[in-house]
């Protein structure tokens, strides 16, 4: 595993004199400044303690910090934490009232904290837009719920198939129309990691409300667990006892078997980020 550093500089600010430009082109660090100056080093990458230290004396502003794993790291993980590159939309209807929001079309809001997000629990399918279209990455997602996943039928086909666990497959609705939506099928996880997952905290949210905790994880943190709970865990997907998530964000991680990996590597799903979970 190497931790990325990532550096974003307004030109003109931070740069005038190119100092920063001229001092990457000597030791052939590729670098974009078509709008701003970003370029990346990792720590395993020669002059990366002089480029650090080069870079803190002409920056105030810390680099984001990313981990990135090899392909044998992530092929040989029992588990993976997974995430999306991208997402499309919004559940609808998108008003900011609850009342005639997504969250009271979708979800039983009888114990819902519209401090923090939590408490939702849901009872209706999700309504999408028409134009909501996932043929070619066949695995995709809508902003603001960020652990749950939209699949096509094909894709659910092959899921029933290898007999992954842990889900059930949710029909979707069209908002205009109030109908199903043929090619497409919400991916729900029923499955909650028996053990909390530990990792550096950059933030944790105490929601004075409902007591609910949102752990918010350093983007450069590992992700752990317990070695001995591998031995009681049988299913394919799993969320999170840890919520995360700012302001009514209430999301929890979404957890696959290495076999379920492998498939989406096998199939080519390339809409997915993944992480291991170190059990130790």
């Amino acid at each position: 595993m190497n931790k990325i550093y990532r550096y974003c500089l307004n030109t003109k600010s931070d740069d005038p004199k190119c100092i920063i430009r001229n001092y990457l082109q000597e030791r052939k660090i590729k670098y974009s400044d078509k709008y701003l100056l970003v370029f990346e080093i990792s720590d395993s990458a020669p002059y990366f303690n002089d480029v650090i230290n080069f870079m803190n004396a002409k920056l105030k502003d810390e680099p984001q910090i990313r981990c990135e794993y090899s392909k044998k790291e992530l092929a040989e993980a029992k588990y993976l934490r997974i995430y999306l590159k991208r997402y499309s939309g919004y559940s609808q209807p998108e008003a900011i009232d609850v009342k005639n929001s997504y969250v009271n079309y979708t979800f039983d809001i009888t114990n819902f904290c519209t401090d923090c997000g939590s408490g939702l629990v849901q009872n209706d399918s999700f309504y999408l837009k028409k134009s909501f279209n996932i043929e070619k990455i066949r695995f995709g997602g809508v902003y603001w719920i960020y652990d749950t996943f939209f699949i096509t039928t094909e894709l659910r086909d092959w899921f029933i198939k290898e007999k992954f666990t842990g889900i059930e497959f949710i029909p979707v609705k069209n908002i205009r129309t109030k109908q199903t939506v043929d090619n497409i099928v919400q991916l729900k996880i029923n499955a909650i990691f028996p053990e909390k997952l530990e990792f550096d905290t950059q933030e944790v949210i105490n929601c004075k409300s409902c007591n609910t905790i949102k752990k918010l994880k350093k983007n450069d943190s590992e992700i752990f667990a317990p070695k001995d709970i591998l031995k009681d865990l049988d299913k394919d997907f799993y969320l999170s006892k840890e919520f995360t998530g700012g302001g009514l964000l209430c999301c929890q991680y979404v957890l696959i078997s290495n076999r379920v990996y492998k498939f989406f590597i096998d199939n080519k799903i390339k809409n997915i980020n993944a992480e291991p979970i170190k059990f130790i």
